[in-house]
């Protein structure tokens, strides 16, 4: 395979854990570049009494749409379900409904549960969300439930009601700032010799929890970014929470890893 060589002995960071991150390590190894997956936030599932009281409170309602935001709101939802025994009547609640997948890694991990998927935004984010619903042209009055964190933010929610659509938020899960390990030490080592080339910010929540854990690293790590030659942002979120810290990233426009990192080139090559 001819590689394009723009990675090569370079180092990629990304705000997001190994174990969601094959696609991501093997683009970038596939390349010669360095991947490192800064798990910036561990998963905290709610206990199974609230989920079965939640859960009962849904089988009572007949919901038009269902919307996943992230291949982790799936991932924990069935979790959950299987342990209280009730996969079987989740899963013909959501056959009762039209699903949508925020992107295709969401998608791929809800068909990879049995479950149909109808809509995928083209644009893989909460705004690219309300083009397709709008789209669609959903009826006010229509019923929508998202399973997600307990700590996102309210935009979409918001956006909907004011549409007049009845939206119901299911928190599966509540995140919390990961403990420091080796691979953030390493990380903080190598910003402070500046030999990280490319940082990709996921989501508003990961910006948080990386400054966070920076803070205890390196202090002066925002000075650092001025040697890092591409920060990148995926989705508007995670721009407008690193501008609110005077970081000022480049957007992917293709909310995918490989989207992203063909940004990360042409930024590396000056194109």
């Amino acid at each position: 395979m001819l590689l394009s060589k723009i990675f090569l002995n370079k180092t990629i960071a990304i705000t997001r854990g190994g174990k969601n991150n094959s696609e991501f390590t093997r683009l970038v190894k596939e390349e010669g570049g360095i991947p490192i997956s800064l798990h910036t936030m561990k998963l905290i599932p709610v206990n199974s009494s609230v989920f079965s009281e939640k859960f009962s409170d849904i089988c009572t309602k007949k919901y038009d749409y269902c919307i996943f935001l992230s291949p982790n709101s799936v991932d924990i939802l069935f979790e959950l379900a299987r342990k209280n025994n009730l996969t079987h009547l989740f899963g013909e609640q959501l056959k009762k409904c039209d699903v949508i997948a925020i992107g295709p890694s969401t998608r791929k991990r809800l068909e990879a549960n049995n479950i149909f998927v109808k809509w995928v935004p083209d644009d893989f984010s909460s705004p690219g969300i309300l083009d397709l619903i709008r789209r669609l042209e959903i009826k006010r009055g229509s019923r929508i439930i998202m399973p997600r964190s307990g700590a996102a933010n309210s935009f979409l929610n918001d956006e909907l009601n004011s549409m007049g659509i009845i939206v119901d938020e299911f928190y599966t899960y509540y995140p919390q700032i990961e403990t420091i390990n080796e691979i953030w030490i390493d990380f903080s080592k190598k910003m402070e010799q500046n030999k990280i080339h490319v940082i990709i910010f996921t989501s508003p929540s990961s910006v948080r929890h990386f400054f966070n854990i920076m803070q205890n690293l390196l202090s002066n790590f925002k000075e650092r970014f001025g040697n890092v030659d591409a920060l990148i942002s995926i989705g508007p979120n995670t721009t407008r929470e690193l501008v609110s810290r005077k970081v000022f990233p480049v957007e992917s426009r293709e909310h995918t890893i490989q989207g992203t990192l063909e940004l990360a080139k042409r930024i590396l090559s000056g194109k």
